[in-house]
């Protein structure tokens, strides 16, 4: 979607995050296209080939938003994570812990606006991603761990009418996150939901999904694109059960001398 107010607010974050980095910002993505970015932390940036592109694809295709197909890739350290309203961190096994320097700029990403969604695709009984994630969460957000999301969270109705999260497989039939003001800040899903979404060379889905077979990857299809919607582009008032209307803008929190909260 174009829009010149998401367009304003969004360059001024931009702008705000590129001083604080003693280095220059632009707008989201080239064009103010949506995009995902995949976080570079252990193996999961290149853990579900495809799946980005596949997601934002459909995306595309149903709904009104313009998507830049093509992933990033963002290192956590780097200032370039403030050009990404969505970051997914995903990962199968046990991850080094962050440096300082990258807990310092993904904390203030996350409190500036930004939002997290880190997706566990390790198989049942798997815990050692699960252990890192929840170490590394509560070093970015001091004071604030991971809960269960509630059943009539904003996620399951930003653009589908979903009643728990799904993916590639269901581990877990709820959400986890962390609440910043009237927001989630990150979302921990323990499903493989990117491991839904890959398709091969010749066009065949990669991974199998299991137990609910095409349906099941439907609706992963539809969480994920309600995952987008959700972080990128919308808010909605949550005593509404579904709307098809834009209500209100999200915009990241900077204060009238210009500094990100």
């Amino acid at each position: 979607m174009r829009n010149p107010t998401r367009r304003g607010a969004l360059t001024a974050f931009a702008a705000v995050a590129g001083a604080l980095a003693a280095r220059p910002a632009g707008a989201i993505g080239p064009d103010d296209e949506t995009g995902i970015a995949l976080l570079r932390h252990g193996a999961g940036a290149t853990l579900r080939p495809g799946a980005v592109e596949q997601l934002l694809w459909e995306a595309t295709k149903r709904t009104s938003i313009d998507a830049r197909e093509r992933p990033a890739v963002v290192e956590p350290e780097s200032p370039e994570v403030f050009r990404h309203p969505l970051i997914a961190w995903l990962g199968e096994e046990a991850c080094p812990p962050l440096s300082d320097a990258a807990v310092a700029r993904l904390g203030r990403y996350l409190r500036a606006g930004g939002c997290l969604y880190i997706d566990d695709a390790s198989p049942p009984g798997v815990d050692g991603f699960d252990q890192s994630v929840r170490r590394e969460v509560e070093r970015l957000l001091p004071g604030r761990v991971l809960s269960r999301v509630s059943n009539d969270h904003t996620i399951y109705r930003s653009f589908f009418l979903l009643e728990r999260p799904f993916g590639r497989t269901a581990r877990q039939n709820f959400l986890e996150g962390v609440e910043l003001d009237d927001r989630t800040a990150v979302f921990y899903g323990r499903n493989d939901l990117f491991g839904a979404f890959g398709r091969d060379a010749g066009g065949s889905w990669r991974l199998p999904v299991e137990p609910g077979g095409d349906e099941q990857r439907e609706m992963a299809f539809r969480m994920g694109i309600n995952l987008l919607m959700y972080a990128t582009c919308l808010s909605y008032k949550r005593d509404q059960v579904h709307v098809t209307e834009i209500l209100r803008r999200r915009k990241w929190r900077v204060d009238e001398g210009g500094v990100v909260k």
